[in-house]
């Protein structure tokens, strides 16, 4: 659930610099910052994942990805109708020399703006599903929510915006710290809240046998 406005963030800025008018940092500045900010957090902490459909892909082996914004391609799946088939991430010089079962595609690759599959399905079309991080493609005006940032990261968006607000202000000092805080506490969440950890296998093992032990 959003909980800042650009609007709140300015007025935080503003609190914080000791500026209650734009007599330095004007407001078109501070809507920059944000929106800056705003794609700088989602770029270095890939915390906007959004599931992007590719429906009726005609017969080939690179889709295209222009205009997705995608940062990287965590998962995707292959639409089999009733059920989805999951594929396996591989390097590209891998092509030609993995295990193939049948026609369904099995692994991908991004490179650049396309995502190579192997192998290519036997029928007319196709169905890809692409769980990604992406750059939010919009701008921010006053009244509008991060709708697209997950709620923990919308105090990195605010320091961003006190960072860059204290270097116009030529506060070089108040800057720095600003900016350790501000990268700090982004680290913070990125590994709390984004990276994603698969439990070690002896989690997941059944034993082969339990034993009992005396007290």
């Amino acid at each position: 659930m959003p909980t800042l406005t650009v609007s709140d963030i300015k007025t935080l800025v503003r609190d914080m610099i000791t500026e209650a008018t734009p007599s330095v940092v004007t407001d078109t500045e501070l809507t920059n910052l944000i929106n800056d900010g705003y794609k700088e957090v989602a770029v270095k902490s890939l915390s906007y994942e959004k599931k992007i459909t590719k429906t009726n892909i005609p017969i080939a082996r690179r889709i295209s990805l222009i205009g997705e914004n995608i940062l990287k391609v965590h998962y995707v799946e292959y639409n089999l109708g009733s059920s989805c088939l999951g594929m396996q991430q591989i390097f590209p010089e891998r092509i030609g020399h993995i295990p193939i079962d049948g026609y369904s595609p099995q692994y991908y690759f991004k490179w650049w703006n396309c995502l190579t599959i192997e192998p290519m399905p036997d029928v007319a079309t196709y169905d890809l599903y692409i769980y990604a991080s992406c750059i939010p493609g919009t701008v921010l005006t006053d009244s509008d929510y991060l709708t697209y940032l997950p709620e923990e990261f919308h105090e990195c968006v605010w320091q961003f915006a006190l960072t860059y607000a204290s270097y116009k202000l030529k506060r070089y000092g108040e800057a720095a710290m600003y900016y350790n805080r501000y990268i700090d506490n982004l680290q913070k969440r990125k590994f709390e809240y984004v990276y994603k950890y698969a439990d070690p296998r002896l989690i997941q093992d059944i034993p082969a046998n339990v034993k009992k032990t005396r007290k």
